[in-house]
């Protein structure tokens, strides 16, 4: 009889604790899935931002150091990650047969390193969502394209999410068909150099 009371008793600690660690885990994953849509919208905004813009600004954020400084930091990391994917990418094969070979061959090393450059990214998006880039117009649509592959790999990486980061690379695809009609409608042939430099910059 002792026995089953202290069993019964442990067997109630465990499961205390696992579903104290499921509530912190659930409030994590949606509280960065939140992070993720908001980051979204943001950029949404700043585009509306610029096609209603009264007149050219000044772009007052390069002269902020804080601001320039992330900004090399971006395009360093975001050269990194393309870098990555080119480097174990094999001919013809997709972003998620990539990923999926990763993950059968237990690659953790590589992985790892994906998933912490995929995370590092992520945090800079959010914070140049919440600067007025709308006054950096082809830096907004490198921003828009990165974010594209960002959600490809986030589908691939977290299989639980693959909907939500599909749905949302879908959508940041809408924006970026949006920005190249207002863009080159206001920058003409500068927007069209910036795109080819960015379809080659971020084309894995």
């Amino acid at each position: 009889m002792t026995d089953n009371i202290e069993e019964h008793y442990i067997e109630s600690e465990y499961e205390e604790i696992f579903n104290d660690w499921y509530e912190i885990e659930g409030a994590r994953k949606i509280k960065e899935l939140s992070r993720q849509l908001r980051t979204f919208f943001n950029y949404k905004t700043e585009l509306i931002r610029y096609r209603f813009r009264s007149s050219p600004n000044l772009a007052e954020n390069y002269t902020n150091n804080k601001f320039f400084a992330q900004k090399q930091k971006i395009e360093s990391l975001s050269d990194e990650f393309i870098t990555l994917l080119k480097k174990i990418k094999k001919h013809r094969q997709s972003l998620e047969q990539v990923i999926r070979s990763l993950f059968f061959n237990n690659n953790k090393t590589v992985l790892n390193k994906l998933s912490e450059i995929t995370e590092k990214l992520s945090i800079l998006l959010h914070y140049f969502s919440e600067e007025c880039i709308h006054d950096h117009p082809r830096f907004l649509k490198f921003i828009v394209v990165l974010a594209q592959n960002i959600c490809l790999v986030k589908m691939c990486l977290y299989a639980e999410f693959s909907e939500f980061y599909g749905e949302l690379e879908v959508n940041y695809n809408g924006l970026n068909g949006e920005m190249e009609i207002i863009l080159e409608e206001t920058l003409g042939d500068k927007i069209k150099k910036t795109k080819n430099q960015l379809e080659e910059r971020l084309r894995i």
